[in-house]
């Protein structure tokens, strides 16, 4: 129903925003502790944990909020790629950024405009924190020819015959999550 739709399309885009910030998030991490900020008069390195713990949050709340996305499933495919380190420099990019800029404001500007073009872009898919809880990433040509982009728990699949998901969790119409314990 239009109902159903609307509130899929509000997942989808509230899962885009968590993503996105995930993503980008770093960037204030590196910032803040580079510039030793504070909160409520604690020491710096008490403020550089609760920072970096920011992320990891983010990135546990986008795979909560992930189960309320549609569902789809793939067996087969002509091929599959890893892509676990293919964003790594983008994310190192954003650490240089961050620790070059000079103040705040500038920083603010910055942050803004980086998270336009990773919001409008599909590098907010990828989050290094997954591959820490056991996420990879792959580009999976389907047998009916279409490129997607799935994002999958458990070991690493090495063989495009091995690949089948029953339960992806539809991110957009390229880009899958396959939750914690649904690979085939």
């Amino acid at each position: 129903t239009g109902k159903e739709s609307r509130e899929k399309k509000s997942v989808n885009c509230l899962y885009k925003f968590v993503l996105t910030l995930n993503a980008t998030s770093w960037m204030t991490v590196i910032y803040g502790i580079s510039k030793q900020w504070t909160i409520i008069e604690l020491p710096c390195w008490i403020t550089g944990i609760i920072l970096l713990l920011i992320p990891i949050l983010l990135s546990l709340i986008s795979l909560i909020v992930a189960k309320g996305l549609g569902n789809d499933s793939l067996s087969g495919c002509r091929e599959s790629s890893l892509a676990d380190n293919e964003f790594i420099p983008t994310y190192l990019g954003y650490f240089f950024v961050s620790l070059s800029v000079a103040d705040n404001v500038t920083m603010g500007f910055i942050y803004a405009i980086v998270f336009v073009f990773t919001w409008l872009s599909q590098t907010q898919y990828f989050n290094p924190l997954y591959l820490l809880f056991g996420y990879h990433y792959y580009h999976i040509l389907t047998e009916q020819g279409t490129s997607i982009f799935v994002i999958a728990h458990g070991s690493i699949i090495r063989n495009s015959r091995d690949v089948s998901f029953d339960s992806l969790k539809r991110i957009n119409d390229t880009t899958y999550l396959a939750m914690k314990g649904k690979k085939v």
